[in-house]
């Protein structure tokens, strides 16, 4: 079963415009993706998408990516690095992995 996608929309702390989504893109809702980052690219400014919080892209997730690179820089977890690197994405556009803090210890 596939993790409902969210998309929220805002600005990092020096005020560039970020997407941010939360779950797994893949065929079923990547057209929703593309539809938000589109509407979410402004002139002038570079879109942050923040996909740290994505547990799965596939293929579908990662063409709306290519289509957009220009015009966006992308802020991953390791769990996604190879994908974007293995694809190329990386050599594309600016893709910074960001490692989430670790769990507190319940002991």
């Amino acid at each position: 079963m596939t993790t409902a996608l969210h998309l929220t929309t805002g600005q990092t702390p020096d005020g560039a415009p970020q997407l941010t989504a939360v779950g797994e893109i893949d065929i079923s809702n990547c057209a929703e993706f593309a539809g938000a980052l589109a509407e979410a690219i402004g002139p002038g400014r570079r879109l942050l998408v923040d996909l740290t919080r994505v547990e799965y892209l596939d293929s579908a997730a990662l063409a709306v990516l290519f289509a957009h690179a220009e015009h966006v820089d992308v802020r991953v977890s390791p769990l996604n690095e190879a994908l974007l690197t293995i694809s190329g994405l990386t050599a594309l556009t600016t893709v910074e992995v960001v490692t989430s803090p670790a769990e507190p210890d319940p002991h």
